[in-house]
């Protein structure tokens, strides 16, 4: 692959974006061939694929697996895994049949309370925005009330 800083690249279309990459490559074809042959087959999905990062060109698959047995509270669960490492589900698939038998786990929810911020920009009179705060707290507070 020949080396090439590429400048614009988010602002291309994904097909841009594609055909920017392989022209890098010596074998266009097999490039091409090699990123398509990982995209969905239903268009609806693949699109929710491309939407979930920034220059998105094809897909990355990793094994979906089961880690089998995990008494959680009482109860069984079959917990899905999704890693390369097959020792990391085997591991935990012992645990969870070892554990079983002795009670399992037990967890509590301890507090869901969570705490955030939001940040922005704002280039305006200081003064307006903290006026307009101060007249739209209330309304802010009541109506998250329900998730606080």
């Amino acid at each position: 692959m020949k080396s090439k800083i590429i400048n614009g690249f988010s602002k291309l279309s994904k097909n841009e974006k594609l055909n920017k990459l392989i022209s890098l490559f010596e074998d266009k074809e097999s490039a091409e061939a090699e990123l398509k042959s990982y995209w969905h087959n239903d268009a609806q999905k693949q699109q929710l694929f491309d939407e979930f990062s920034e220059n998105t060109l094809s897909n990355f698959y990793l094994p979906y697996s089961i880690a089998p047995n995990f008494v959680i509270n009482h109860k069984i669960y079959h917990v899905p895994m999704v890693i390369e490492e097959s020792s990391v589900i085997a591991a935990a698939s012992k645990a969870a049949k070892f554990w079983a038998d002795k009670g399992g786990f037990r967890a509590n929810v301890i507090s869901t309370t969570k705490i955030g911020q939001v940040h922005f920009m704002y280039h305006g009179n200081i003064k307006t925005l903290q006026a307009y705060f101060k007249s739209v707290k209330p309304k802010l507070i009541e109506d998250t009330k329900s998730i606080t």
